[in-house]
């Protein structure tokens, strides 16, 4: 096998893409219903049912996420975004049902396990993000009207939930308070809020010095003063375009808007897989290769890796499978690894060369190396003829994904040829010939294998001859 490898690496080309020491950090979020992601800890089952029951809790907890970071992280994730910590109800798995803002969740691992999660986050470089419900715990405060998705209002509906009123003043100031106390004491670095009203601004309800994302749940929703707002109509546009092949890709938004194609109060990604009867994985793939090519912040729920499925509640939350086949995972581990190498890829203008029902190819303007994306999401290899007039003589497209090198047929002219449901990313480089570094490393490797077989023989002749004697 390692023969083949070294056959294939005499004929890469040896690129070199600078790095930009000026690269903004792209936040990459892992989110994880705590309850439903990995029991690591028996002794705080007590609210845990004796036959297991999808509307109770399973007891998932702090330690069973402490454990699996490392694979969190190898994906790629720059931060970890868990439910609701605050103690809850116990016929509640989700934490919306709140009973505390003043206790962590004992269910879920209490106080010492956060703070043992947070520490361990942090020096393994992720962040960490909590949601933070806005529920009235007594009645008091309530909003009147509320603007959420159905999945969400039958969720409040069932737990009898009063959600708080974040335009009222006296609201504001209370709750601000018991999440600036939260943050302090544990060293949160971010706050979710799944939005259930309109006009709420997080400026007068969320505290400052953390970075805010919010999580709108129907179309049109008014809110401001997040740092980043999921966009419930770009969310669905895109799980409907990855769902199946020949749908028009959207084009990448600006840094600034936050990309997901699902969270914990709507239907999973992989659901619309199912339903157009295709392969999950591959529909993951794509979708995720998507995701990891915006310059802003990204969220994936749980489980989409392995390709967890639901559409209601609690459907939507099945138990974490860190055993399943990691073809999927291993390929998310590799896409991370490249596109964290070339973050320069992602600072410059976008600009769109080619959209067609699924297939979708963009330039990254750079200061230093451009950079093409290729989406081919149809149902057959397509080829495009890009003509790229300000690209000098003598530059390749190097494909960085899957290895694709792309010459000139004329100056400035290239035909970017992709299977179907694939996905490339070539940077615009020098072609500089052979790998001198392969070329020498494979001279040494194949010249000791030789003089191996050479003496081997040589010693089985003198063997041999002794045995005649």
């Amino acid at each position: 096998m390692s023969v083949l490898i070294l056959g294939m690496a005499l004929y890469t080309p040896s690129t070199y893409i600078s790095a930009n020491t000026t690269v903004n950090d792209t936040d990459r979020i892992y989110s994880i219903v705590v309850d439903r992601f990995l029991n690591a800890d028996t002794s705080t089952d007590e609210s845990v049912p004796e036959d297991e029951n999808p509307e109770l809790r399973f007891g998932g907890d702090f330690t069973g996420i402490e454990q699996n970071l490392e694979y969190i992280r190898d994906m790629g994730f720059t931060a970890i975004h868990l439910s609701p910590v605050f103690a809850f109800a116990p016929d509640d798995y989700l934490g919306y049902d709140v009973e505390s803002y003043e206790e962590i969740d004992a269910g879920l691992g209490g106080a010492e396990g956060l703070e043992s999660l947070v520490e361990a986050a942090h020096d393994m470089g992720l962040e960490v993000i909590v949601d933070v419900p806005a529920v009235s715990i007594d009645g008091a405060g309530a909003a009147d009207e509320l603007n959420v998705n159905s999945i969400y209002g039958d969720y409040i509906d069932d737990k009898d939930l009063a959600m708080l009123d974040l335009t009222d003043a006296d609201v504001q100031s209370e709750y601000q308070e018991a999440i600036s106390n939260f943050v302090d004491e544990f060293n949160i670095d971010g706050l979710s809020m799944m939005i259930a009203q309109d006009g709420v601004d997080a400026g007068e309800v969320l505290p400052g010095g953390v970075k805010t994302y919010g999580f709108a749940t129907t179309e049109g929703l008014s809110a401001e003063g997040f740092d980043h707002i999921a966009d419930e109509t770009m969310r669905q546009t895109l799980a409907e375009a990855y769902a199946t092949v020949n749908r028009e890709i959207p084009e990448i938004p600006e840094s600034e808007h936050m990309l997901l194609a699902d969270h914990w109060f709507s239907e999973r990604f992989t659901s619309h897989a199912v339903e157009e009867n295709m392969f999950p994985g591959t529909r993951v793939k794509q979708l995720v290769t998507y995701l990891y090519s915006h310059a802003g912040p990204i969220s994936m729920l749980y489980g989409t890796e392995v390709a967890l499925n639901g559409e209601t509640i609690p459907d939507i939350h099945p138990q974490m499978d860190l055993w399943t086949d990691q073809e999927v995972v291993e390929y998310i581990e590799h896409i991370s690894n490249v596109y964290n190498d070339h973050k320069n890829a992602f600072t410059g203008d976008l600009e769109t060369l080619h959209q067609s029902d699924g297939h979708y190819i963009t330039r990254y303007h750079t200061n230093d190396v451009d950079f093409i994306l290729n989406v081919n999401d149809t149902s057959e290899t397509n080829g495009v003829n890009l003509n790229l007039d300000d690209v000098d003589e003598g530059k390749v497209l190097s494909g960085m994904l899957i290895g694709d090198m792309i010459r000139a047929t004329a100056p400035g002219e290239y035909i970017a040829v992709l299977d179907r449901e694939e996905t490339e990313l070539y940077a615009i480089v020098e072609e500089s010939g052979f790998n001198n570094g392969y070329v020498i490393a494979s001279v040494i490797i194949f010249g000791g294998f030789a003089l191996f077989i050479f003496l081997a023989g040589r010693k089985n002749k003198k063997y041999r001859e002794s045995q005649n004697k």
